[in-house]
């Protein structure tokens, strides 16, 4: 398969999440309408919900092109790789491009490179003092002694 065709079928599998996001908004949209409809106290004359109050269309539309984008990277990346061969296992790879980038972030080499985003951050008082130096018994203060060679004793 050539490169373009692995592009168009990965940015192809990168719409189709898009699509379904789209998909569950305007199902979760008309659901809402239908309880607005069939409530017996309409509020006070209100219109129905908007399909804008479910769906971001400019948000949406840059995340669509940024999937497209990424299906066509991911499925690119993977045919080079000898990972993905044929037209279904590259629109797969395409489709599921932002959940295989996510789970990459998730790995301990993302954790190296970017740092840990789940560690707790400390803030640092401006009024902390630095720990007394110095061993906390007396017990402690004491040097060992150190053994010389084996037979100088």
């Amino acid at each position: 398969m050539d490169t373009a065709s692995l592009l168009l079928i990965g940015a192809a599998g990168g719409a189709v999440r898009g699509v379904v996001h789209a998909y569950d908004c305007m199902s979760e949209w008309l659901l809402r309408r239908q309880e607005f409809r069939h409530s017996e106290q309409p509020e006070a004359g209100g219109s129905p919900p908007a399909f804008g109050e479910f769906y971001d269309v400019a948000g949406q539309s840059i995340a669509a092109v940024v999937h497209i984008l990424m299906g066509a990277g991911v499925a690119a990346l993977m045919a080079a790789w000898g990972q993905a061969n044929g037209g279904v296992a590259t629109f797969a790879v395409g489709a599921s491009a932002p959940l295989i980038l996510v789970q990459l972030k998730h790995t301990r080499l993302a954790e190296i490179v970017i740092g840990d985003p789940a560690a707790p951050q400390s803030p640092q008082s401006q009024d902390a003092q630095p720990p007394a130096s110095g061993p906390p018994n007396e017990q402690a203060a004491q040097p060992r002694p150190t053994a010389g060679p084996r037979g100088a004793e």
